[in-house]
């Protein structure tokens, strides 16, 4: 396993030299950010499946869980709005060629936050203009807004709609309890049922989609302008490194000698906590090992009084918890979720990854670090083909040749390890 570990280090080294070469831009800042910002939200998902293929099974059900974790997200923040009767009329507006556009009315109001807006007699029918916030100036307050309101005119009669929203923070819990309490369903399926987690996943794939789907009416839905400052938060960056030669091979610089600095996101810090748990738990701790015998042997980790089952269905529920927090983190990221698309082949590259990774479809490897590596990989693929110009229908193409090449190499190395053992038995 180490040198498949090894191998999956070196070929991701491998696709960002030869796309670097082809391409500098491959290299350049605004890339690298958003690679590791993809790379942290698949790896997520490819270490919860991870667990799932360590225990000898696998989770079809990702990409559909992570549309309905969605689209639940979104019910659950229950984005409405309260009328408040008419504020007065507008005394001043400012459009700048660049900025906000600055409102004043005549009358004072409690503080306003971004999504509020305020509402007034349109052409036809009633118009609403959204606030980013306010500003104070010389003792006087402007409203502000990212529309230029082109129909606002001083005198005009506005009245405030205030946006209402469950706190995003709880939220997120009931979110996460739902996929966890989803992934236990497949894990109980899968041990007190005797169903295989094939069947059970590949249900769940439909089933989930199809909820999604009626719970919508197939229709997108999304958080508008709500959650603006906790959008910023999760989507934004928490701090920046630095890198040499990228200005060179970007062609940003001439010099050979200035460095870079790249936006480190908030989904990267999410990946390297939940890794470093993963890590700790198969590495270090004897429920993980547990847990890699159970996949190399079911039946002999359980006359050895492991709690076989227990361990399978905590599989599934870590599985169920990425897929969740996907949900979640993608849903922030485009701001709306389209039930029958959103998350469609996520599975793909989940499990792509994972194998990739040195998980190995029989169960009882695995190794956090080279799942995330396996997810790199399956992202730099992808950027090159961007990046190159090659036409994104070679996709799909690339990831499968990608994931035949790992399994047949899975198998060669089975089987070395087989001959070798053999061997050595022949010569003692």
């Amino acid at each position: 396993m180490r040198g498949k570990n090894f191998g999956i280090f070196a070929l991701l080294i491998a696709i960002v030299v030869i796309a670097t070469w082809l391409e500098g831009n491959f290299v350049a800042a605004a890339n690298l950010k958003t690679l590791i910002r993809d790379t942290s939200l698949y790896g997520l998902i490819s270490i919860g499946v991870a667990m799932v293929i360590i225990t000898g099974g696998i989770d079809l059900s990702i990409g559909s869980l992570i549309a309905l974790c969605g689209v639940m997200m979104v019910q659950v923040i229950d984005v409405r709005y309260e009328r408040y009767d008419a504020i007065g009329s507008i005394v001043a507006i400012e459009r700048p060629d660049e900025g906000d556009t600055r409102i004043r009315i005549d009358t004072g109001i409690d503080p306003v936050r971004a999504g509020d807006r305020i509402v007034y007699a349109g052409a036809f029918n009633e118009s609403k203009v959204y606030l980013t916030g306010q500003v104070e100036e010389d003792g006087n307050v402007w409203l502000t807004s990212g529309n230029p309101a082109r129909s606002l005119q001083t005198g005009t009669e506005v009245s405030l709609e205030r946006i209402r929203y469950t706190n995003p923070l709880l939220a997120c819990g009931l979110v996460l309890l739902a996929g966890a309490f989803i992934g236990a369903l497949h894990g109980l399926l899968v041990t007190r049922a005797h169903l295989q987690p094939f069947v059970v996943t590949l249900c769940g794939l439909l089933v989930y989609r199809g909820l999604a789907r009626v719970w919508t009416g197939d229709d997108q839905v999304g958080l508008g302008s709500a959650l603006a400052d906790f959008k910023a938060t999760v989507t934004g960056n928490v701090f920046e490194f630095p890198l040499p030669l990228v200005a060179k091979l970007s062609g940003a610089s001439e010099s050979w000698s200035e460095w870079t600095w790249i936006a480190f996101p908030f989904t990267g810090v999410l990946l390297i906590i939940v890794a470093f748990a993963a890590w700790i738990f198969l590495e270090h701790s004897v429920a993980g090992r547990h847990l890699l015998a159970v996949g190399e042997n079911e039946e002999a980790a359980r006359f050895s009084g492991i709690r076989t089952e227990r361990l399978i269905v905590m599989a599934y529920v870590v599985s169920g918890l990425q897929a969740a927090l996907a949900g979640i983190l993608f849903l922030l990221e485009w701001n709306s979720v389209q039930p029958g698309s959103s998350g469609n082949f996520y599975e793909l590259y989940a499990i792509a990854a994972a194998v990739l990774g040195g998980c190995s479809l029989r169960g009882g490897r695995g190794a956090v670090f080279g799942v995330i590596a396996g997810a790199a990989v399956m992202r730099c693929l992808y950027k090159a083909i961007v990046v190159l110009g090659i036409e994104q229908q070679w996709e799909m193409v690339i990831i499968g040749g990608a994931l035949l090449a790992s399994v047949l190499f899975d198998e060669i190395w089975r089987r070395y390890q087989l001959w070798k053992s053999a061997k050595s038995v022949v010569t003692s």
